[in-house]
């Protein structure tokens, strides 16, 4: 199995990948924070068309072309989730925007806004830069918060179709996951 040149191509825009379906069968997601309680979740995926990226690890200290790209309290907008999965799903490409939070998931709406417009924002150059045209026919947001050992109630192990194909970044796909986790990539695309 082979990356499609779409794939190859936007791959080949951004720096921060971190697994890709031609090379790997699974994404491990992780939360660098050390007061986390869920630190560890790796998506198992099969081999196939995409890859994953760490917005997180891509982002830098200072402004290269703008302000508006620092990072500082100043540009709150400035954030990012902890990884997306890029996908191409019967020929056509799917954002997973994936966020791990402790307890309670709060301030994860900015983290996605901001992650997805760096996203929009690549794909923009591609197309103004080298005529190499790919649409987002897709995207889904999902926030995995818990971290506990071991979980009391039982979730379903394939969420339903209405709970997490219509999803936004102020209404994610919210799960309860234990510390490390293992769940099919397939489950959040269902």
């Amino acid at each position: 199995m082979t990356l499609s040149a779409e794939s190859e191509k936007l791959l080949g825009s951004l720096s921060c990948c971190s697994y890709r379906g031609d090379q790997h069968t699974h994404i491990l997601v992780e939360e660098n924070d050390p007061l986390a309680k869920l630190k560890k979740v790796t998506l198992n995926a099969p081999k196939g068309n995409w890859f994953s990226i760490n917005p997180d690890k891509g982002r830098r200290k200072e402004a290269l072309m703008s302000p508006l790209l620092a990072v500082g309290q100043a540009h709150d907008h400035h954030r990012a989730c902890d990884c997306v999965v890029l996908i191409w799903r019967d020929g056509k490409l799917v954002a997973l925007y994936i966020d791990l939070k402790s307890g309670n998931p709060v301030g994860y709406s900015g983290q996605f806004k901001s992650t997805r417009q760096f996203v929009r924002y690549a794909l923009g150059l591609l197309e103004e830069f080298y005529g190499f045209q790919l649409a987002l026919a897709e995207e889904r947001y999902v926030v995995l918060y818990g971290g506990k050992r071991a979980l009391i109630n039982k979730t379903p192990t394939v969420p339903k179709r209405e709970g997490i194909g219509k999803t936004e970044p102020n209404k994610p796909y919210k799960r309860e996951v234990p510390n490390p986790c293992q769940l099919y990539l397939k489950e959040l695309l269902a």
